[in-house]
């Protein structure tokens, strides 16, 4: 009987990684988008929306818009 050849099994799994490791990073915007799309969490975009909605008030506002954006909490 034959041993079954198991040189190419061993190095499929490091071929792989290495194609993986050589991909340029996608970027934290579309990492998240990519997250949403394949684990179906659409219900997580008006959340994340709406904090950075009021993140983006109380750097460019802070005067007016501090009083409303601290009664929230």
């Amino acid at each position: 009987m034959s041993e079954p050849d198991t040189s190419s099994d061993s190095s499929r799994p490091s071929d792989e990684f290495e194609q993986l490791s050589g991909q340029t990073d996608p970027g934290i915007v579309r990492e998240f988008i990519d997250f949403l799309k394949y684990n179906k969490k659409w219900w997580l975009t008006p959340i994340i929306v709406v904090t950075l909605l009021l993140i983006g008030a109380a750097i460019l506002l802070p005067s007016p818009v501090a009083p409303f954006i601290y009664t929230l909490f």
